[in-house]
Formats: structure tokens, C-alpha cells, sequence
């Protein structure tokens, strides 16, 4: 299986230079009207909430007709289209709406729908959908078990959280079978559990601006961290070990908490020999210029990957040094996605 590259994608216009760029396979999100005349900024059809004070570029197509015309020019060049709708979990009372929505979608001829709501699993066979159905991070796959559950109720690709490890990841390539297994690659990387999250984003516009970077997410709130030492005589000692463990934690949560620059390119030498079907840029919402560069950014790696054969350690230098390149920025251990590459070069064959 060929790893493929997966963009983002907001605009009809993206299409063809996000193709030129080197981009094999897209997914968008819609946003029609009458959801957000309907339901709060916050609740939002697929995870990507649009408010204008707080993006600059919407992370949505504004109507199936737009659907249908990306989708159009994708074929044109052999490129497949997947829609999101993976929110959580969705209420009994928006499920009439997410029926007609995936009718027009349907209509449209998206090639498969990124989801993480069973419920919605179910009400797409129900309608017979002859799309595919990927399973989004918010489907919490933590290991080969949960990926063959998925597989078992109908799914072909499984979207693994971004909170994995490279060797986590290894695993789960080599105990799964009949279904894809996809990875994050590029931009907007957490530390927690996708599936899990509870929060809303958004909180920059309630600050002031010189504050708004600690804000931007709830799960970024300053905190403090303590730790409790049980029968600890020294005061002194005590004292020490309390704030050593909650400057580092806290210093090193902010960093991890990042929609800055993070990057993944070196693992993608593991990617492609453990056969995954794609690795995904993250960034609806980011500016079309963005979207390019990150796309042909990837295409590069994988163009001097399949062509030239490095050994591991000479992609990782090739890598690093386009990062540096491109992004004008040092490639750095804790904006990392896989953070173990950064220490896994050691011996004449790594």
C-alpha cells in the first residue's frame, strides 16, 4: 500500500494547487446555514468551530454545491474526497438533519465519511451508504483490538490518536489486517486524548491580547502542579521536590500544547515501511499559501524517501534540514510528533 498524503481542504479554489502541490487525498468539512442559524458556535457539525473573531479563514465548505464541485475536480485527477462529520456524539434531535445531510453529501459523491459517533456508524448503514467510513480520532483506537472492532462493524480506515507513540503506532501496524490505519503528520498537535476532550476552544477573545497565547484553548489554562511526598521528613527537601516537579511539568504541558510548527516528517521513513495508507496534514482553517507549503513540504520527504533510499539517519537529516528551510524554524524535541525520532539516531544503520 501506497502512503498517501492527506490535505486539508476549505475552499473550491484549493483544489488544483493543493493537487499540484502533491496532495493524493482530501478532507473537508461542510457548514451549511441552517446549522449555524440553528445550534451555538460551539456546536459544530465536525469539530471545527467557526468564529470569525477568533480564525481568519473559515475551515469549512459553505454548501454542498462547493462539496460537489471540489469533489468534482478531485476525480478529474484521480483524488479522493472524505467528509467530516466526527463530532463526539450527536443528540437524538439532530440525527433527522445528519440524515438529509448525508444525503446531499451522498449526492455530491464523497468517497467516504470521517466519523467517531457509533450511532452515526449504524445510521450510515442503515441508509446504505455505498461511501466509506473512516474512524476519526474522536473513535479513541488505542490498540489493535479496538481497530478490528471497527473493522468488524464495517469501518475501512481507522484514524489514529495523535497522542501515540511511533513504536505505539509500529504495534498496531503489525497486529491489524483488513483495514487502513492512518497517522497525523504536520501542524496543531495535543497532548491529550482526542476522544476524551471535553473542552471548547476559543477562549483567546476573552482576554487580554497580551495574555490570549495562554488562553487559546481551555486545556491551556495556566495551573499550578504540586506533588504530594508522603512521609517526607525534610521540609526543605519536600519543598524542593514540589516546585522541581511543577515547573517541569508545567513548563513542558505549555510546550506540548502547541499549534505552532509542530512536525512529524522524520517518521515518516517507519510510515511507509509499516504500510500505513496515509499520514494527514492538520488545517482546515489555515490560509490556502499554508496548506501548499505544508502539502509540497511532505511531498518532498516522500519524493527523496522513495527515490533516493536513504538509510534512516540520512532521511532524518534531509528531513530536519527542509524543516529548517522551509519554516524558518529549528527542529526542536517538544514540537515533535514523534518525539523519539529526535533520539533514535545512533549506530551506522539508523
Amino acid at each position: 500500500m501506497a502512503l498517501k498524503i492527506l490535505s486539508p481542504l476549505s475552499q473550491v479554489a484549493e483544489v488544483e494547487p493543493l493537487i499540484e502541490a502533491g496532495a493524493d487525498e482530501f478532507y473537508c468539512g461542510v457548514l451549511p446555514s441552517e446549522w449555524r442559524e440553528k445550534y451555538t458556535v460551539a456546536a459544530c457539525i465536525n469539530r471545527r468551530q467557526e468564529d470569525n473573531k477568533i480564525i481568519s479563514t473559515s475551515p469549512h465548505l459553505q454548501s454542498f454545491e462547493e462539496l460537489a464541485q471540489s469533489v468534482r475536480l478531485s476525480h478529474a485527477r484521480n483524488i479522493p474526497v472524505a467528509l467530516t462529520i466526527n463530532e463526539h456524539y450527536y443528540s437524538r434531535e439532530q440525527y433527522p438533519y445528519l440524515r438529509d445531510y448525508i444525503e446531499q453529501a451522498l449526492r455530491a459523491e464523497v468517497d467516504a465519511f470521517i466519523i467517531g459517533d457509533l450511532g452515526l456508524l449504524f445510521t450510515l448503514q442503515d441508509m446504505g451508504s455505498s461511501a466509506k467510513i473512516h474512524i476519526s480520532t474522536a473513535g479513541t483506537a488505542f490498540n489493535a483490538e479496538a481497530v478490528h472492532f471497527y473493522r468488524d462493524l464495517g469501518a475501512s480506515r481507522v484514524i489514529l490518536p495523535r497522542h501515540l507513540s511511533l513504536e505505539e503506532i509500529g504495534e498496531i501496524a503489525q497486529k491489524v489486517s483488513g483495514i487502513e490505519l492512518e497517522a497525523f503528520i504536520l501542524n496543531s498537535r495535543c497532548a491529550n486524548v482526542d476522544g476524551f476532550c471535553t473542552f471548547q476552544h476559543g477562549l483567546a477573545d476573552l482576554v487580554d491580547e497580551k495574555e490570549r497565547k495562554s488562553y487559546e484553548n481551555s486545556c491551556m489554562l495556566l495551573y499550578e502542579v504540586s506533588a504530594a511526598v508522603e512521609d517526607c521528613s525534610d521540609e526543605e527537601a519536600e519543598q524542593i521536590l514540589r516546585e522541581k516537579i511543577s515547573w517541569e511539568r508545567q513548563h513542558f504541558w505549555s510546550a506540548l500544547h502547541i499549534d505552532d510548527r509542530p512536525c512529524g516528517g522524520c517518521a515518516l521513513f517507519e510510515f511507509e515501511e509499516m504500510g500505513l495508507a496515509g499520514v494527514k496534514i492538520v488545517g482546515r482553517d489555515n490560509a490556502p499559501e499554508k496548506k501548499i507549503k505544508d502539502v509540497r513540504f511532505m511531498r518532498s520527504l516522500l519524493r527523496f524517501l522513495r527515490e533516493n533510499r536513504p538509510a534512516k539517519k540520512s532521511f532524518r537529516e534531509f528531513a530536519r534540514t527542509l524543516y529548517t528551510e522551509e519554516y524558518k524554524w529549528p527542529c526542536l524535541v517538544f514540537k515533535c510528533y514523534y518525539p523519539s525520532v529526535l533520539l533514535d539516531d545512533k549506530g551506522p544503520g539508523a
